[in-house]
């Protein structure tokens, strides 16, 4: 459990970071924000950005602690393996989003946010491939049936 309680603690620190640095985005954006795209709102204020950040995190982080200490470790590996693939994706389509629509006149503060965001999620994955979290116990009734 302090495995898990330090990986919350790193990831509350990723998300205070990205927060900060999506709230430093250029005057363009802020006033996109404001006029335009109003339900990103929230990004304008960074502890607002850096709880929606960790509450994702904390999210991901439960699926993948449910996923390996309930599930068999094949469907753990397919589970955190799929997690990876979206967070592939999500770090792809991000990158796509910052180039070539109108997040490109964002500063370069404000694209550091938004990959420090897909950085935690692969954090989080390649931590859960690595260390152990306490397996479901093998319940085998035929031997319980015997001994009891």
């Amino acid at each position: 459990m302090k495995k898990i309680l330090n990986l919350i603690l790193l990831q509350g620190i990723i998300s205070l970071i990205s927060g900060i640095l999506l709230s430093k985005m250029s005057l363009v954006g802020k006033i996109g924000i404001s006029v335009v795209y109003t339900e990103y709102s929230l990004l304008k204020t960074w502890w607002k950005g850096a709880l929606v950040v960790f509450l994702i995190q904390l999210i991901l982080i439960a699926i993948l602690y449910v996923s390996k200490r309930f599930a068999l470790y094949k469907n753990f590996v397919i589970i955190n393996l799929v997690l990876v693939i979206l967070g592939l994706l999500g770090l792809f389509f991000t990158y796509i989003d910052f180039t070539t629509t109108s997040h490109k006149y964002m500063n370069s503060k404000f694209h550091s946010g938004g990959y420090l965001v897909w950085a935690g999620w692969f954090i989080n994955c390649i931590y859960f491939f690595i260390f152990s979290v306490k397996p479901k116990p093998i319940e085998n009734t035929d031997l319980n049936q015997r001994f009891n």
